[in-house]
């Protein structure tokens, strides 16, 4: 039975409107299913009986595709603009049309990695004194949807029209000025007000808010660096103040330098104080080794980790990458797939904790999922808008993102099962491509956090252990969302989320019951060390995983001696995990709250059914990817 916390996140993220309401399950994995036959159906001629099958093992949730084509596939929008059925994407960031594309997929959905490169990129010719806005005071849509420039006695105007397609190359326009203006006239009087559907993505408007701000900063940026090249960390504001345009919904992006060049411990040192440059919080920033660094070398990253009192810098095993994946230039934002520069990847994962006691149905849906996650990249990415080498890297590489979730329910699994396990998913791949005559993929396995998709389908987290037996899960939700009234006249604690006041946390008890856990007084919790973490993500690096596992690692301070020892021993079995010191500080609301069993049946007992019929959802689908804290670079 499909518990209320997986019916309500799959009706706030992925079931969309309809002319009566709102989709069932059903009919979002209908829509999928329709787009999974159009792919294969302009590929070649599609097989109606296994797209049945698939049909049934996501209706049941033992599989699923990206949380991108549970939102978006079969819609016009989905047709029209390939692109946005992707998760992951990676690019060096070094000319402006570098910049255009990112802004694009960010508005698609698409979670955007990128490395900054010196060279191209430079200030404006002269400093550009007065900066106006003009901002809007339209209450629908209606505005033209192309973008309008002038120049005229020393004024300078760019008029942003009301389309994710102006909106990417406005920001193009602003890059490429090389006039001597005196005054720039940012002109967003086109763009619809701020709440107002997409009729066709299907997502909320922000409005010309963050739009105003972002550019606003970015024309501070390239005054600053007049006549003058930018620097990787003026590429990285600039990327992450384009991050934040996109305030009603969530599109995850990473930045990567390479260790020991110019700018790279600045970079390390990005987020130290967010307070002064909240913007950096876009992006999770990560350092790569091109060679295995020395103790000295990873002692002095852990020290900035700390020292930043969060999770960065990350650190990817660039050497490593290159020999699962040659064309390696870079990650996606939980850093689970090896991406070329200009290239992407789609995902889809298999749940473990739905095949117990059924082998052959797990090998059945493993071969399943691989061919319908093939089918993903049989895309067409000449859009008008990103460059043509987008395509052609995608028509070779070809790469797949087949993961599992629930992996901490099936403990009783071998290093031989999971090999088993990845070639089942390799050949599945492999028998679509050839059926098709297209490429092969490059690469097909990976694991990703499973944040979103592994609450709809009532399991564990990719491959973490849950913190506890019993636990209170809270949960975002936009503070309009029609839902909220719902689920507190159920009996669910609701609150406004102290940190942001435009959400609100709903509480969902949650229980692992095929799970063993360590007993502290009366609490089940999870007390796995740094290296038991780490010795599962080289059972599964060595066994199942082509191209990495996520897996964030929480650690003691007193951990970090045997953690860089481990890394030494392993790292031609390591490219990235993220490592989270585990600190004394008590904040409100945490994702995950153990609690005792009684404190956990007393919430239960006093929960009623909840009523979703003829809701509407205002809150807009997330990196599933990277919710809850599980990413492996933050």
């Amino acid at each position: 039975m499909t518990s209320v916390r997986a019916q309500v996140i799959t009706r706030r993220t992925y079931n969309r409107p309809t002319d009566t309401g709102y989709e069932t399950w059903e009919q979002t994995v209908d829509r999928v299913i329709h787009h999974q036959a159009w792919l294969w159906d302009r590929a070649g001629t599609s097989d109606i009986t296994e797209l049945v099958e698939l049909r049934e093992l996501m209706i049941s949730r033992k599989v699923m595709v990206s949380g991108r084509t549970l939102w978006l596939g079969g819609t016009d929008v989905a047709k029209k603009r390939e692109a946005s059925q992707f998760n992951c994407s990676h690019l060096k960031v070094e000319t402006i049309h570098d910049v255009v594309d990112s802004l694009w997929l960010l508005l698609q959905g698409c979670g955007v990695g990128f490395t900054p490169v010196v060279g191209t990129l430079s200030g404006f010719t002269s400093p550009i004194r007065n900066i106006q806005v003009l901002r809007s005071k339209r209450t629908k849509k209606g505005g033209h949807e192309g973008n309008k420039e002038s120049s005229d006695n020393g004024t300078w105007t760019i008029t942003v029209g009301d389309s994710a397609e102006a909106w990417a190359k406005s920001i193009g326009k602003v890059l490429a000025y090389k006039g001597k203006a005196t005054n720039f006239v940012l002109d967003l009087t086109q763009l619809r007000p701020a709440g107002q559907r997409l009729s066709g993505y299907g997502w909320i408007s922000s409005g010309d808010g963050p739009m105003s701000r972002a550019f606003t900063e970015i024309v501070g940026i390239l005054n600053k660096k007049s006549g003058q090249l930018l620097g990787k960390m003026d590429i990285l504001d600039i990327m992450n103040w384009l991050g934040t345009v996109l305030s009603s919904r969530r599109s995850a992006e990473i930045a990567l330098v390479y260790h020991d060049t110019p700018e790279w411990e600045e970079f390390a040192r990005a987020k130290e104080d967010l307070s002064s440059s909240p913007h950096r919080a876009q992006s999770n920033n990560s350092i790569v080794f091109w060679k295995e660094p020395s103790h000295e070398q990873l002692e002095q990253l852990f020290k900035i980790i700390s020292e930043s009192g969060g999770s960065e810098p990350g650190f990817i095993n660039g050497e490593e990458a290159r020999k699962r994946a040659p064309w390696f230039s870079g990650v996606n934002p939980c850093a689970e797939i090896l991406l070329g520069n200009k290239s992407f990847c789609n995902l889809s994962e298999v749940d473990l904790s739905k095949f117990r006691d059924d082998s052959g149905g797990l090998e059945r849906a493993m071969y399943i999922i691989a061919r319908a996650n093939y089918r993903q990249t049989l895309v067409n990415l000449d859009d008008g808008i990103l460059q043509r080498t987008w395509h052609e890297n995608n028509e070779y590489l070809r790469l797949c993102g087949v993961g599992l979730t629930g992996i901490a329910t099936r403990q009783d699994l071998s290093q031989y099962d999971y090999k088993r396990l990845r070639n089942i998913a390799v050949h599945g791949a492999y028998s679509m491509a050839d059926e098709l005559g297209t490429q092969r993929p490059k690469n097909v396995t990976t694991i990703k956090p499973s944040g979103t998709l592994s609450k709809i389908m009532d399991t564990t987290e990719g491959c973490h252990k849950p913190m506890g037996k019993y636990i209170f899960n809270n949960v975002n939700f936009s503070i309009n969302d029609p839902m909220l009234p719902r689920l507190r006249e159920a009996g669910y604690h609701v609150v406004i989320n102290p940190t942001d006041e435009h959400n609100a946390i709903v509480t969902f008890p949650v229980s692992w019951e095929n799970i063993r856990f360590d007993k502290e007084g009366d609490l089940y919790v999870n007390n796995e060390t740094a290296i038991e973490q780490l010795s599962r993500y080289k059972l599964l690096m060595d066994s199942y995983v082509e191209q990495n596992c996520s897996i964030t690692i929480s650690y003691k301070e007193d951990e970090v001696p045997a953690i860089r020892d481990w890394l030494k021993s392993n790292w031609s079995s390591y490219v990235g995990v993220s490592f989270l010191p585990i600190t004394n500080t008590v904040y409100e609301y945490l994702p995950q709250e153990v609690v005792t069993e009684a404190r956990y049946k007393e919430y239960v007992a006093q929960l009623t059914e909840v009523d979703l019929s003829d809701t509407d959802s205002t809150h807009e689908i997330e990196n599933d990817e990277c919710e809850s804290g599980v990413c492996p670079v933050k």
